[in-house]
């Protein structure tokens, strides 16, 4: 594996020269619009890869998706599809045909191609046939989820039509998603579950015989006063007729998938019932029923995706830990999960088998790149860098980033990630953003993050913290922050940034904090409780934490992590509620905000805004018509960015003031460390 050469702080300077020397670019929202590469797949006999590209055209707008191939041998590239309508998915059906997607004829659908030459035929020619879905192994069959109609459909239509449309809130549902198979052969589509619940998440058993799906039958819904998530494994034929349960946690079971003789299934599931912040072990079961085992029952990660081997003698499966992530896999019959690729510079993932199960190939980011194609062994050695779609980023300045660990409240390890202005001269403090993630739940990586190179560009240094209550740790550590949002995670952050300024690297007197969603409540919470930043960013952020309980679409996330409804913890609801503390607001926050956020309801931004406007505090309220939770449409991206920039430098002089990069004995004078 291509091996990074160790970049010391005290270099960055003369680094950072050269590349202007060199005409590299520095990182910001025009210049880094890069290819879309993805859905890499190796060929049977293992000697070329298929992928998608989305080039870029002159006004740097992403075009269509067509399929490629890379031959590992001569290294060459060569492009497969060239349709108007564009390409995606690409999937081998032997070394020398492809199975891919595509509009192309109205409509998506699958379709093939064979590399000897000629046209793209489509899959199915039935004008009814599936076009979407999970195919059988035998390509004549096709699995996918579908709701019921409503039993008034025609009445209700007409209502429609004479705006005759009221209707009542949250009654029981009276449509259901269920399980379906198309056949090609005979051009049916035939529901094969039924009932009212929903079945989801189907899956072929090797023979094509039957399928395993996911289904909750408690028949408990998101507003009821005992809501459940217990979902369970079901089995069913193709041909429809009684479905038997295998699993019986109390918590989520999800994702089967058979071995390769059919024998055993396996899924992920958690025997914890309501718990957002959960941990998923890998089971087994036998497909003819009896005890499900925990195949991870001591592995202290939440585990996710798993695969089967092609020989069915191990379960590979991915989980997140600290600021990386793995891939593991452990036998059918327990015993020790086994690491399949250490920890390097680069966090994997995108991970697909070969049809022999004897090479993977996957994508791995860095701190300093991204987007590079690797394949390996199945047991994970020989890792080999054979394709960078961004050439390793080799045309612009990269701002260093590290991995830091710091104390937290009672004395914990938290960890993050620190960018460092993109000039950055050792001996110098620079004036520092503190980017909070969302979730709670969330986490930061250690992958290639363009948000804190554009800033790192602009002379800002980044922290990323993962406080108590992020994922990618222990169980115990993802819900340490129960009846406790803004409390000693609020600490943890904060004494990130005292770590980062007690490194000689932020300035305490240049301090910036933003963030989204939880990021935003937390960015909202800042300036509430202390005076320390000069500027703040909040998008999508709750304010009100008694009022959103009723606005957003998932109240349970509340009920768990403050213990109660509102009326039974409302102590707990208004102590961590921004809005209650906006008399102590000292800092500049600009709020930003998606009109039609389901999740986070546009009125929470509006009631902080006006409450801070009616208290006299500097504040700025920027929404975007048709915008949900996170902000899509790039003319809106494009403002956003320049809004923001323009808030943080409004409040913070440009380099050059005389106000940036300041040597020790500068501090000193100021009062400063």
């Amino acid at each position: 594996m291509r091996t990074l050469p160790i970049i010391v702080v005290a270099l960055l300077p003369l680094t950072s020269a050269l590349a202007q020397e060199s005409g590299k670019k520095k990182i910001t929202r025009e210049s880094y619009k890069l290819s879309q590469w993805g859905g890499y797949r190796l060929s049977p006999d293992n000697s070329s890869i298929a992928f998608t590209k989305r080039n870029r055209d002159e006004e740097g707008e992403l075009s269509t998706s067509h399929v490629f191939l890379y031959d590992l041998k001569t290294r060459r590239t060569t492009q497969v599809t060239n349709s108007e309508r564009g390409e995606t998915g690409p999937r081998w059906l032997s070394d020398d045909q492809i199975l891919f997607r595509s509009n192309r004829g109205g409509g998506q659908k699958w379709w093939t191609i064979s590399l000897s030459g000629g046209e793209g035929m489509p899959l199915f020619t039935d004008d009814e046939a599936r076009d979407s879905g999970t195919l059988s192994e035998d390509l004549k069959k096709v699995l996918y989820s579908e709701r019921t109609e409503r039993p008034d459909k025609d009445e209700w239509e007409e209502k429609q039509k004479e705006n005759d449309d009221g209707y009542f809130a949250d009654l029981p549902p009276d449509t259901f998603s269920h399980i379906w198979v198309y056949d090609s052969e005979s051009g049916e589509k035939t529901q094969i579950t039924a009932g009212d619940f929903n079945c989801n998440g189907g899956a072929f058993s090797p023979d094509g015989e039957w399928v395993a799906f996911v289904s909750n039958r408690t028949g408990t819904r998101t507003n009821d006063p005992r809501p459940s998530n217990d979902s369970n494994i079901w089995v069913v034929s193709i041909n429809g007729g009684p479905q038997r349960q295998l699993t019986d946690n109390t918590g989520p079971d999800r994702g089967p998938v058979f071995s390769p003789d059919g024998g055993l299934i396996a899924y992920t599931g958690s025997a914890r019932e309501n718990k957002n912040a959960d941990s998923s072990d890998v089971w087994v079961i036998p497909f003819a029923g009896g005890e499900a085992r925990n195949l991870t029952e001591e592995f202290p990660y939440s585990a996710s995706s798993p695969t089967w081997s092609p020989d069915g003698t191990r379960i590979y499966f991915t989980a997140s830990k600290g600021l990386s992530g793995h891939m593991y896999s452990v036998s059918p019959d327990g015993g020790e999960v086994a690491v399949v690729f250490p920890d390097t510079e680069h966090v994997y993932g995108g991970y697909s088998l070969s049809d022999d199960g004897s090479r993977w190939v996957f994508t791995g980011s860095s701190l300093d790149e991204t987007g590079e194609v690797f394949v390996a062994n199945v047991d994970g050695t020989d890792v080999r860098n054979v394709l960078s779609p961004n050439n390793h980023l080799g045309e612009f300045e990269i701002a260093h980033s590290e991995t830091l660990v710091w104390k937290g409240a009672d004395d914990w390890d938290i960890e993050g990630i620190l960018t460092y202005p993109l000039d950055y001269q050792e001996g110098r403090s620079y004036p520092m953003i503190l980017q909070i993630h969302g979730g709670p739940h969330g986490r930061y990586s250690k992958t290639f993050n363009q948000s804190s190179q554009q800033w790192a560009a602009k002379g800002y240094a980044v922290l990323r913290g993962n406080c108590r209550g992020s994922s990618g740790r222990t169980y115990e550590f993802s819900n340490a922050n129960f009846m406790d949002w803004g409390g000693k995670d609020y600490v943890d952050l904060m004494n990130g940034v005292d770590h980062v300024i007690s490194m000689g690297v932020a300035d305490p007197d240049q301090l910036l904090v933003m963030g989204g969603s939880y990021g935003g409540f937390m960015t909202f919470w800042v300036v509430t409780q202390t005076d320390r930043f000069k500027a703040a960013i909040g998008h999508a952020g709750i304010s009100d934490w008694f009022s959103f309980f009723g606005q957003t679409d998932i109240p349970n996330l509340l009920a768990y992590g403050f213990g109660g409804l509102p009326s039974q913890q409302k102590a707990t609801y208004e102590k961590f509620s921004p809005i209650e503390f906006v008399d102590q607001v000292k800092t500049p926050l600009l709020i930003t905000h998606g009109d039609e956020d389901r999740r986070v309801p546009v009125s929470q931004a509006e009631q902080f805004f006006v409450s801070l406007r009616k208290a006299g505090k500097e504040v700025k309220f920027l929404r975007y018509p048709r915008e949900g939770h996170g902000i899509r449409e790039e003319k809106h991206r494009t403002q956003l960015e320049i809004e923001q920039s323009k808030w943080f430098e409004e409040h913070l002089p440009p380099i050059g003031s005389g106000q940036r990069g300041k040597s020790a004995r500068d501090r000193r004078q100021d009062g400063g460390i």
